[in-house]
């Protein structure tokens, strides 16, 4: 048995009793059994390589081409599952606040959903407005800004095309922050 002190030098201790009683166990355990004969050696290299026959090449070019199209076709249809967007307005406001209002389809019950999305805006309660002749006509939804770049989504159930323009203001007040 050999003293752990001549493999790590000086350390703690406590740290060296407890290297000494792991190195005293390994050399109590001895080495590890020899492998068996049939694994002493590697098997050698150079596999065999099997040529893909060229009566198959046209036939594996078109199921790649088939499967292309496949996934293709899978991925569109999964990546189209919501809604078009219809249109988008661009709101601005003062001291460089701005918004972003995107108006998707028109649902079967006759609502515009849509997404808000502004930033710049002070932390507070704001509620998005239809305006008619430049005056709050009717309103879109409330949200509140916590946080800078804010997305919300919102709807409306009217007719737009009996408004002039969109408005965001404080809850509870009328003047404006982002108008069209």
């Amino acid at each position: 048995m050999s003293d752990v002190r001549d493999l790590v030098g000086d350390v703690d201790p406590e740290e060296l009793d407890r290297l000494q009683r792991i190195h005293t166990l390994l050399e109590q355990a001895g080495p590890p059994p020899s492998l068996s004969p049939g694994t002493e050696r590697p098997p050698a290299p150079g596999a065999e390589v099997i040529p893909f026959p060229r009566r198959y090449r046209p036939l594996a070019a078109v199921a790649a081409v088939a499967a292309a199209a496949v996934l293709f076709a899978v991925g569109y249809l999964v990546g189209s599952t919501g809604p078009s967007t219809e249109f988008t307005v661009a709101m601005s406001g003062a001291g460089g606040a701005s918004g972003k209002l995107v108006i998707y389809e028109k649902d079967a019950a006759g609502n515009w959903p849509m997404e808000l999305r502004v930033a710049g805006l002070a932390e507070g309660r704001y509620a998005l407005w239809l305006t008619r002749d430049g005056r709050l006509a009717e309103p879109c939804g409330t949200f509140a800004v916590a946080t800078d770049g804010v997305r919300v989504p919102l709807n409306a159930p009217y007719k737009l095309r009996s408004f002039d323009g969109w408005v965001v203001v404080p809850a509870g007040r009328t003047r404006p922050v982002l108008t069209t």
